[in-house]
């Protein structure tokens, strides 16, 4: 789908969500605790298309990417967007609902952070296009234990190679498969390294070796 064919069935979205005017009180900064109710309760694709259309406006393109040490405090806690506690077949509508009103009724241009270790890489994906700009987490290993920055695998072609590094590399892909720039940052600093420069993620093979 073009970008034009996607501006227009976004539009198509909106208006048949009923949310035009909700876009609208946005983009003059007024207050939308009145359409709070309207936003909760709107349908999902009309949901995702404006507040990824916010988000493109307010934000661009770019996401950030937050890693930190396992056992440090979490400097960007407070903008992390909670799983709600529901069962597992309503968990993942309900937090990209959340996600989603999370950039609509919150203040412009805010940081809109998932934790990829709570929702899995699947659903952090998704919640890129419902409003968030930032996955943030502990680099851990698939079966949820720490990784430590000096932990290293044996890489084909490569020799040894940081397994953080792996999982950074893991993320920019699937950013850029959401047609998003990844940009790496550590902690709350961000250390303007642009992850373009990281190698493919999919030429990177473990050796079985």
């Amino acid at each position: 789908m073009t970008t034009q064919a996607q501006g227009a069935f976004a539009e198509r979205a909106i208006g048949d969500g009923g949310l035009e005017a909700v876009l609208a009180a946005r983009r003059a900064g007024r207050d939308l605790t009145a359409f709070q109710s309207l936003v909760l309760g709107a349908d999902i694709l009309a949901l995702g298309a404006l507040a990824d259309g916010i988000r493109a406006e307010e934000v661009g393109e770019v996401v950030r990417i937050t890693v930190r040490d396992a056992e440090a405090v979490d400097a960007r806690a407070a903008d992390v967007v909670p799983m709600p506690d529901a069962s597992p077949d309503a968990r993942g509508l309900l937090y990209l609902r959340a996600v989603a009103a999370a950039r609509i009724l919150g203040p412009k241009a805010a940081p809109v952070v998932v934790d990829w270790t709570v929702t899995g890489m699947e659903l952090a994906q998704l919640a890129l296009s419902f409003g968030a700009s930032e996955l943030a987490g502990p680099i851990v290993s698939k079966r949820g234990l720490p990784i430590a920055k000096d932990d290293t695998k044996r890489v084909k072609g490569q020799g040894m190679v940081s397994a953080a590094l792996l999982k950074q590399q893991e993320l920019v892909e699937l950013i850029r498969r959401s047609g998003r720039e990844p940009v790496a940052t550590e902690g709350a600093t961000e250390s303007a390294t642009d992850l373009a420069a990281l190698a493919d993620v999919n030429a990177v093979k473990e050796s079985t070796t």
